[in-house]
């Protein structure tokens, strides 16, 4: 990919132009299909002349289109970060188009004479975003757990599988069983089923990813994190986000150590939100077994991350 980057009335810092390297690289991997050499991607900076605002604008050109986004903020990591985050739903919105055209014509495909099941694309659309955290979160997971480099599964590709067979018309979704719920079942026995055929490992390399490759497969969303490492120290924005990212790698890092079914239970339950009865419903446990989980999961994590701080 082919990253520009222009300034006006600011400096351009080292720590800003990884910042901007690193978002550029998860646009990247958004676009597998895309040659890197047809994709371009400019950046323009700028120090407001009123006021002390910032203003970022992405000019992401992919062949026969071309997206555009501009953001403006207090200081020019925000109003970055801000316009990537932006960019990325455009593109997935895109995506989650093509997909649904193919699911379409897929149907359209279908003999007159099988059985039609209920249109959830719509709904499903709705989930795309989190399903596509919740992939890149457990293969990174496993590829820390594993000891292996995660460039073999690709959190994007597998979301159009995951709305396909969510979509179609068999197995068919239990009543009881929420659309939501619904999609995070497809996911999880779908990133299973290509784990497991990873495992002798053809699709995830033995030897070991670098903490970029791993870092690339962390969810698009940063928390704060800084009560529950150490305290943020920096004199710019830059150390500050810079930091910040380190304290969710390690934290991400300490969540994949937990045991399988511990931390999926508090995946699903503590970071994905739902309760310990819709947890239950995804992954086949009892409630309680769920909760017991949990509190395990943060038990281990002080401990984890009290050790860290003592450090």
């Amino acid at each position: 990919m082919n990253v520009q980057i222009q300034s006006r009335n600011l400096r351009v810092t080292e720590n800003l132009r990884s910042i901007i390297e690193r978002q550029a690289n998860k646009v990247r991997k958004l676009l597998p299909t895309f040659a890197a050499e047809d994709l371009d991607i400019r950046v323009s900076l700028e120090k407001l002349s009123k006021g002390k605002q910032f203003h970022t604008s992405l000019l992401l050109n992919l062949p026969q289109r071309a997206i555009h986004v501009e953001e403006i903020e207090d200081n020019i990591v925000s109003s970055t970060l801000k316009a990537f985050t932006e960019l990325t739903r455009r593109i997935k919105k895109f995506k989650s188009q093509l997909s649904r055209e193919r699911y379409l014509q897929k149907e359209q495909a279908r003999t007159v004479d099988s059985p039609a099941a209920p249109d959830l694309s719509d709904e499903l659309h709705q989930h795309l975003d989190r399903i596509e955290n919740y992939l890149r979160r457990e293969i990174y997971h496993n590829a820390v757990l594993q000891g292996m480099a995660a460039d073999g599964l690709q959190p994007h590709a597998l979301v159009d599988q995951v709305f396909l067979e969510a979509s179609a018309t068999s197995p068919v979704r239990p009543p009881s069983v929420s659309p939501e719920q619904w999609v995070f079942q497809v996911a999880r026995r779908i990133l299973s089923e290509k784990l497991a055929e990873a495992g002798d490992p053809s699709s995830l390399s033995a030897e070991g990813g670098g903490g970029d490759e791993l870092d690339s497969f962390l969810p698009d969303e940063y928390r704060s994190l800084e009560s529950l490492l150490r305290d943020i120290q920096g004199d710019t924005h830059e150390e500050k986000y810079l930091a910040s990212q380190e304290a969710e790698l390690f934290l991400q890092k300490a969540i994949a150590e937990l045991p399988g079914a511990v931390r999926e239970s508090y995946v699903l339950f503590a970071m994905e939100g739902f309760n310990s009865e819709e947890t239950a419903k995804i992954t086949g446990r009892e409630p309680q077994e769920v909760l017991d989980h949990v509190e395990e999961a943060r038990q281990r994590l002080r401990e984890t991350l009290g050790q860290e701080t003592a450090g």
